[in-house]
């Protein structure tokens, strides 16, 4: 076995193969136990309190779980000891606090985000089943750029689209297949789907987040910088922005930082290996 140690923070993680990207961050009272093989890819954050018991748990690239609640996340639970506790979660992840229960493997896709008090629920019994009794363990499979909601419950043997919103509180007990849709409610039902935006409102649209953030840096003893748009690219001092697809080129600055904090509240998602920062003064 493997082991890995920051006794000043009291971060402990022991597996059987342990890989740990570039510039990860652990945060304090870290405990992770895994039998297999512990993953965690480059420029990852996890939060004070976090704790796992897996068979296998491996975590994509810009995972972040940042400062938490007394209840931290957790990941294991009932079934957390047997070989199919295994987790998977993908690339530009959020995980806030809540609890992961791995009795059945779970997959996380890409771009996904946990609300805080999310929990993953993979199996159900408690009465004998020679008396008739249900039992449930059943894997839960979520796809790529998925949001769920503040103290949603997601229910073993559930499947979830890409592309799909779920309101907070709601209770996801069957599968949610219509992809770019918002579920809501207890159990989960659809409630609309989503239609984008045509090319003239998404320029329009590009147009007014550019004026709310010059009236945002009104209030910041802010350098003078330059920003304006030609969709789908947002140009800023000297940082070229794909509005679609996240991508980007150029250099990064404390205005260009702050920008990229304020454009995530939009559900512009730029990641750079730094984080975010904003590092600007009030007036």
């Amino acid at each position: 076995m493997e082991t890995y140690k920051d006794i000043l923070n009291n971060v402990s993680i022991t597996a059987n193969e342990i890989v740990i990207g570039e510039n990860v961050k652990f945060g304090k009272n870290v405990s992770i136990n895994v039998r297999g093989k512990f993953e965690i890819g480059a420029n990852s954050i996890v939060g004070d309190r976090f704790t796992a018991t897996a068979e296998e748990l491996i975590i994509g690239e810009y995972f972040y779980n940042g400062p938490t609640d007394s209840r931290g996340m957790v990941i294991g639970g009932g079934g957390a000891n047997f070989p199919y506790a295994k987790l998977k979660i993908g690339d530009r992840a959020v995980c806030h606090t809540g609890h992961i229960n791995l009795a059945s493997p779970i997959t996380i896709g890409n771009d996904v985000g946990l609300s805080h008090d999310v929990d993953l629920i993979t199996h159900g019994f408690w009465y004998s089943i020679l008396e008739g009794y249900p039992r449930v363990f059943k894997e839960i499979n979520i796809g790529n750029n998925v949001i769920i909601g503040w103290k949603t419950v997601i229910m073993s043997g559930v499947d979830i689209a890409d592309n799909t919103v779920i309101g907070s509180h709601s209770t996801v007990t069957k599968s949610l297949l219509e992809s770019k849709a918002i579920y809501a409610g207890c159990p989960a039902k659809l409630i609309k789907h989503i239609n984008e935006p045509t090319h003239t409102e998404k320029v329009q649209m590009l147009e007014g987040l550019i004026l709310d953030f010059k009236d945002l840096m009104t209030y910041y003893e802010v350098p003078e910088f330059t920003i304006n748009a030609e969709y789908p690219y947002l140009y800023i001092n000297q940082l070229q922005i794909n509005v679609s697809d996240f991508s980007y080129v150029g250099e990064h600055d404390v205005v260009t930082d702050a920008f990229r904090d304020f454009a995530r509240r939009y559900g512009i998602r730029i990641y750079v290996p730094h984080g975010f920062k904003f590092n600007l003064t009030r007036k």
